[in-house]
């Protein structure tokens, strides 16, 4: 889809990927930008770098909340959908607190299906849209030290497929982009090489130009999904190296 004049509505916001997308999205020429974030009040700095090329709109949105979520949609039909908000729990499946696994369960699983299940419907009525969850290459391979994150992750990918059956016949597509890790806070514990924020939002909307079903986001990333067909048993123990 191409996004000039479009109206885009991203979570997660405020920062990393998500800030980095809202200014990707008006940069590509996007009509209006719907950024969603927990404090809204801390996209303040957004608007001025925005505003000269788009509309952006602040908009209180805790992904989590069935209230916000709900009031979000009631103002009205996005052409494109950013599912952004994420967070990521260290500690691996046997030492992660259960509360904390459940929060990241809360928002990068059950956050997605609310926005979707919120949004969908005025897309349908609307006879085109698109979906785009931002899922991870660790959605494919499972590094230990952030086992729950990659399980959260690899659901989504299965979500998307989900929804690619449920939506086929009504105009809205649905599309999952995979980036390796990105240099934000939420990945500042996790060693290896890293790619910017800006550089993963570049590539994520030349995915939705294209709308790639599944987009390998960044070259780690591609390096990665190689990896896993050309001998994904090698690949898999390598990534089991990073235990928590």
């Amino acid at each position: 889809m191409e996004i000039e004049g479009k109206r885009i509505l991203i979570t997660g916001a405020t920062r990393g990927l998500g800030r980095a997308l809202v200014l990707a999205c008006a940069q590509g020429g996007a009509g209006e930008i719907v950024a969603g974030a927990r404090h809204p009040e801390e996209l303040e700095t957004l608007l001025n770098s925005v505003s000269s090329r788009a509309k952006l709109t602040p908009l209180r949105l805790d992904v989590t909340s069935n209230e916000e979520v709900s009031a979000a949609a009631q103002l009205g039909r996005v052409d494109v959908l950013i599912n952004s908000a994420g967070i990521a729990i260290y500690g691996g499946v046997l030492k992660a607190a259960m509360d904390d696994i459940r929060s990241e369960i809360e928002i990068n699983y059950l956050g997605v299906l609310r926005m979707v299940r919120a949004f969908a419907p005025a897309m349908v009525e609307h006879g085109d849209g698109l979906i785009v969850n931002v899922a991870s290459v660790l959605g494919k391979v499972s590094a230990p030290a952030l086992g729950t994150y990659c399980a959260t992750k690899a659901a989504l990918l299965s979500l998307s497929q989900s929804l690619r059956g449920d939506l086929a016949d009504s105009g809205v597509r649905v599309i999952s982009v995979l980036p390796a890790t990105i240099d934000t806070d939420m990945s500042r514990d996790f060693g290896g090489e890293k790619m910017t924020a800006e550089q993963a939002a570049r590539e994520i909307v030349e995915a939705i130009r294209r709308e790639t079903i599944e987009a390998a986001i960044g070259d780690g990333a591609r390096g990665v999904l190689a990896g896993l067909k050309a001998d994904p048993v090698a690949t898999e123990k390598s990534f089991a190296q990073l235990r928590a």
